[in-house]
């Protein structure tokens, strides 16, 4: 048994295209899953519970933490900037224009389609089975899920998985990122090229600002969101040039500042969406990535096997943890044990974590890591034509 779970972090590895896997990403695919779980599990326990609590919740520290899950979205924003940004760095810096396009999409459908598509589809027949819901009703929702238009045709959540309007604005900057990074990376000079791209940030905020593109029918959509995912290609430039062989980090000022930026974007993020705070959420979460990076603790933290693991299998844990959230806290939420509202969120987060963890280990092994591969396919293709003939 000690055997089977000790092996585990290898057997949840992620199956990558080629490339070796930067740890470190792993590492914030853990911290952007695990804010948006405790967010979740917070608003449904809130949203389910019949306890009187001895305080407001709003006066608690630990609430106010928990509500900070929105955090977590844009570094997953972040993520896929900098993800995205090195192979076509690489390409141009390089002074190799051939952005092969067609392989980029391919790989991008063939590894994020099937998941959702499974994920989605099993929820729709649950929402008609399970909830009696109406088939004709939900069907058009579950095709704008698959085709990632849910939030430009309703303007509004999913109705059948709400987590997933950031899905959609992805797809969005996966549509764009080949050119972004051609403009980008075609500027020769690394000092120029970064200036360039931090005062394209500003004026882009600056326009977000006027216009309120931070709000709806905007707010489902890239254009609220392109300046983490272009701070992630400024990390990837320097991840690619100042980098190339080692982080050579190990420095516990950097423990520090990695500390003190996310303990600051803690605090100043709201959804007043004043202009300042906007800005320093971007400069705060760009420096949260350059130090854990070259931190010492931060860098082991991030690096665990275990939180790497869990990192690597975010995709699926998006994907299905608010449908249990919604299952599960209409029945844990009559567990009153005290009027005390943090050891409440303790226990819940007893009972609910585990069980996304063991439901997610599954439906990444059976439904994620088998389309990690890229030449599923081909493999998928050759073995129905020799089962044919």
């Amino acid at each position: 048994m000690f055997n089977v779970v000790g092996r585990l972090p290898e057997t949840l590895r992620r199956v990558t295209s080629g490339a070796k896997i930067i740890k470190e990403i792993d590492g914030f695919r853990f911290l952007a899953i695990f804010t948006v779980l405790i967010q979740h599990l917070h608003e449904r326990f809130i949203k389910y519970t019949s306890i009187t609590f001895a305080q407001p919740v709003e006066n608690s520290l630990t609430a106010f933490i928990a509500t900070r899950g929105f955090i977590g979205v844009y570094v997953f924003f972040m993520i896929s900037g900098f993800i995205l940004a090195l192979p076509f760095a690489k390409r141009l810096l390089n002074q190799n224009n051939e952005l092969k396009l067609n392989e980029y999409f391919l790989r991008r459908i063939t590894r994020l389609e099937p998941p959702y598509i499974i994920w989605m589809t099993i929820f729709f027949i649950g929402f008609i089975v399970i909830r009696n819901e109406s088939f004709t009703e939900y069907l058009p929702h579950l095709l704008a899920n698959l085709t990632y238009t849910h939030g430009l045709i309703y303007q509004g959540w999913s109705l059948i998985n709400p987590p997933t309007w950031t899905l959609e604005v992805e797809v969005q900057f996966y549509i764009l990122a080949p050119f972004l990074a051609f403009l980008y990376f075609r500027i020769r000079q690394k000092g120029k090229r970064r200036i360039i791209m931090i005062l394209f940030v500003i004026c882009f905020m600056i326009i977000q600002q006027i216009f309120e593109l931070y709000r709806l029918p905007w707010y489902l959509s890239i254009l609220a969101y392109l300046q983490y995912f272009l701070s992630g290609f400024i990390v990837a430039d320097i991840y690619l040039n100042e980098w190339k062989v080692s982080v050579n980090g190990n420095k516990v000022l950097y423990d520090l500042l990695a500390i003190a930026s996310l303990i600051s974007i803690t605090i100043i993020w709201d959804w007043e969406f004043n202009f300042i705070d906007r800005v320093a959420e971007v400069i705060l979460l760009f420096v949260l990535f350059i130090a854990v990076f070259k931190g010492k603790y931060a860098n082991q933290f991030f690096t665990n096997r275990w939180i790497m693991a869990i990192g690597g299998m975010c995709y699926t844990i998006y994907l299905i943890h608010l449908p249990i959230a919604e299952v599960l806290m209409q029945l844990t939420s009559r567990i009153s044990i005290t009027n005390i509202y943090e050891v409440n969120l303790l226990i819940q987060a007893v009972i609910f974590l585990p069980i996304v963890f063991i439901i997610s280990v599954i439906g990444y092994l059976l439904f994620e890591k088998p389309f990690m591969d890229k030449n599923w396919p081909a493999r998928l293709i050759a073995f129905v034509r020799k089962k044919i003939n």
